[in-house]
């Protein structure tokens, strides 16, 4: 249910997945290797270790478990949070492209059986 006063602004449905992700803030070549949270066609949730800034453009690759290919794509920042557990979640959205969730959904769930 809804928090009150929260209003959706996503356009796709959310599919939560853990699949391989390395990113890079563009112009730094620290790699950090991470998981998804939850997929979508046009955007990722993350948990990461460091706080990774409102704003920041990064350099995201996905490494699908099945055969191990890696799809590349940029992304920004659009919120981060600390939880209870010293970790942060945060949400991208990709620019100037768009991913096929439920393909790559399939392939991991059944890379996983």
């Amino acid at each position: 249910m809804p928090k009150e006063g929260f209003a959706e602004k996503r356009k796709f449905v959310r599919f939560l997945i853990s699949i391989p992700l390395k990113y890079a803030k563009v112009g730094i070549k620290q790699i950090a290797s991470v998981v998804t949270k939850d997929i979508s066609a046009e955007g990722l949730g993350l948990i990461t270790a460091e706080e990774v800034p409102v704003n920041a453009p990064l350099s995201v690759c996905l490494t699908i478990p099945d055969n191990g290919e890696e799809i590349p794509l940029d992304a920004e920042v659009c919120w981060s949070r600390k939880d209870g557990q010293g970790q942060y979640h945060s949400g991208l959205k990709l620019k100037r492209s768009r991913i096929k969730p439920i393909p790559l959904v399939l392939r991991t769930v059944s890379s996983r059986l």
